[in-house]
């Protein structure tokens, strides 16, 4: 998955296989390096930074697509990770936050009839089920990713996340 971030702890990911297209607000995922299977597991202060970057990414996320003229409303943040549990995918659970970022307008690439456009929820099938449901989803770009990067890197330096690049 391309790093759009990166620290000694964490990593915010462009997602490979995204579960909701580019063109609609995109999909990323934040998560600590060291591997816990809910975040139960986790230290306090651990915890609590992993927050403060789905936060703080999720501006900046929101931030970078607004300027590249997608009409994003919100974000769903998740913290999911049911698929590692189906018997061919042999996974270990791993926390990780999805950010789901939905905009106004959305659409499937191929029109399925299964998606529903923000502001229901979204239609996530299981992909060893229904890969043609996410086979024409788009990634964010690399220059998305510079861009998100960068915008996270300067609201790192302003008032509001003062202090929390020492956390990350």
């Amino acid at each position: 998955m391309p790093v759009i971030f990166e620290t000694d702890k964490f990593l915010v990911l462009a997602a490979d296989h995204p579960h909701h297209d580019r063109n609609n607000g995109g999909h990323a995922k934040v998560m600590p390096k060291q591997r816990f299977g809910d975040r139960t597991e986790m230290a306090n202060d651990l915890y609590l930074a992993l927050m403060q970057l789905v936060r703080l990414s999720g501006e900046a996320i929101t931030t970078v697509i607004r300027r590249k003229g997608i009409d994003v409303v919100r974000i769903n943040y998740q913290d999911m990770g049911n698929w590692c549990y189906f018997p061919e995918t042999r996974g270990e659970p791993h926390i990780h936050v999805q950010l789901y970022v939905r905009s106004n307008g959305e659409k499937h690439p191929t029109d399925d009839p299964r998606f529903r456009a923000f502001p229901e929820a979204l239609f996530l099938p299981y992909v060893g089920d229904s890969p043609e449901y996410y086979e024409s989803f788009q990634r964010y770009s690399d220059d998305d990713c510079k861009d998100i990067k960068a915008e996270i890197e300067q609201l790192l330096q302003s008032e509001k996340y003062l202090g929390l690049a020492e956390q990350l």
